[in-house]
């Protein structure tokens, strides 16, 4: 018993290590259908500094994480072009952001997609949030729709895929 506390504090030091020196390039999106509000519920976790630099980069001023309305306005903006959820191929349902919120060194961006109809039979979802700023970027997909659970990786030439809900 001691060793493997040993062995399970060292495993978390060396992950804290390497999420501390930020050598990779993920983020992880949370969708949970919402039989209530017939909504998607959606979280973005990503790295506060790379958030940063791609608001940054794409509205050419510096941009530090805030709960401001310019800030939102950009990561608004910039949702609308790598973040998109689809019932039927092509037709991309509207979204609003609701807000954000910083957890040590990334932010959570939470949106809200109101489906029309409670039986989903597919979900495409589109998931290209910072492969604009990284080649290795991998975005982790989890959804859970009335309990079912599936989860996907979304890479900068592989950032559509499809849930199947049935």
């Amino acid at each position: 018993m001691k060793y493997k506390s040993i062995i399970l504090m060292l495993a978390l030091s060396t992950f804290s290590f390497f999420a501390h020196a930020h050598d990779f390039h993920t983020s992880i999106t949370d969708i949970k259908y919402n039989p209530r509000t017939q909504s998607l519920e959606v979280a973005v976790k990503v790295f506060t500094d790379d958030l940063e630099n791609v608001l940054s980069r794409k509205n050419k001023v510096k941009v530090t994480y805030s709960n401001s309305e310019k800030v939102n306005t950009y990561l608004s903006a910039y949702l609308q072009n790598t973040l998109s959820f689809e019932t039927t191929k092509g037709k991309p349902l509207k979204y609003k952001l609701v807000g954000s919120e910083e957890e040590s060194d990334a932010v959570w961006i939470y949106v809200e997609v109101p489906v029309s109809t409670p039986n989903l039979q597919q979900l495409y979802v589109k998931n290209a949030v910072l492969t604009d700023l990284f080649e290795d970027q991998m975005n982790i997909v989890n959804i859970n729709y009335k309990g079912k659970i599936e989860s996907m990786l979304l890479q900068k030439d592989d950032a559509v895929k499809a849930f199947n809900l049935k």
